[in-house]
């Protein structure tokens, strides 16, 4: 299972982004994981961390073919505090749990973000900020294993 708050903004009519869409986005994401972890048909999680354009998407599809029992949470969750509640939502149900760090250069996120289609495309400044924010995780957040790419 792939759950990607970019997903839940996608309409008709493309991507449209709202701070208010956004927050949506992500309630309906902490959602689909709690239905995901209850349905028993799981046996981890793996959380993506890494900026825009920085892989996460493509990394997520290919595992997803090689371990169909994995939900991936696949988005930038950039600080130790905003992956918090998605751990905390994990830890309940004593799920394994794996980050993935994407340590892509910033000149290549750049470089992938300006081959997105047009609703897709991310802001260069939000992105710069999202690169320089980035927080590496650490086994003491509780993952069983990190991963980087």
């Amino acid at each position: 299972m792939h759950i990607n708050p970019d997903y839940f903004l996608e309409t008709p009519n493309g991507r449209i982004y709202t701070p208010e869409r956004n927050n949506h986005a992500w309630q309906q994401c902490y959602l689909a994981l709690k239905k995901a972890i209850q349905s028993g048909q799981f046996n981890k999680v793996y959380l993506l961390i890494g900026c825009q354009a920085s892989g996460k998407t493509s990394w997520a599809k290919q595992q997803l073919k090689v371990d169909s029992k994995a939900i991936i949470f696949d988005a930038i969750l950039v600080k130790s505090s905003e992956r918090k509640k998605v751990i905390d939502i994990i830890k309940q149900s004593g799920m394994e749990y794996i980050a993935v760090y994407f340590q892509t250069e910033l000149s290549t996120c750049l470089e992938r973000n300006l081959l997105r289609p047009a609703d897709e495309i991310v802001d260069q400044s939000a992105l710069h900020n999202v690169f320089n924010a980035l927080e590496k995780p650490t086994l003491n957040e509780g993952f069983t294993q990190i991963i980087i790419v």
